[in-house]
């Protein structure tokens, strides 16, 4: 089996994953933390909207960002898979809060 690896990295470690389920959009965010560092990235983070009213509020990202403080860690990217029909993204609103990148594939439409 050819396994191509770059020289330096370790692939014994494996990331902490996290999932926050919400549960108006029946979907899930997770955190991805690097074991070895603190260090982490934030993927599908969901900005929750109420259809009825057209409001939008923020608790499931209030979720993740009490999470990454309470576990004292750095945000490096906030990650989008694919475009979200079902929900809106919270990525800027955690990153205003956070910091961090972010960043979504060049071919997702």
């Amino acid at each position: 089996m050819n396994k191509a690896v770059e020289p330096n990295i370790d692939v014994s470690v494996k990331p902490e994953v996290t999932p926050f389920f919400d549960e108006p959009t029946n979907t899930l965010s997770y955190v991805v933390k690097d074991p070895a560092s603190r260090s982490c990235a934030i993927v599908d983070c969901v900005m929750d909207l109420d259809y009825p009213s057209g409001s939008v509020s923020f608790d499931g990202a209030e979720r993740i960002i009490d999470f990454i403080r309470e576990q004292q860690l750095e945000v490096e990217w906030i990650l989008e898979t694919h475009v979200h029909a079902d929900h809106l993204s919270a990525a800027p609103y955690i990153q205003k809060r956070l910091g961090g990148k972010i960043a979504i594939g060049s071919h997702i439409s």
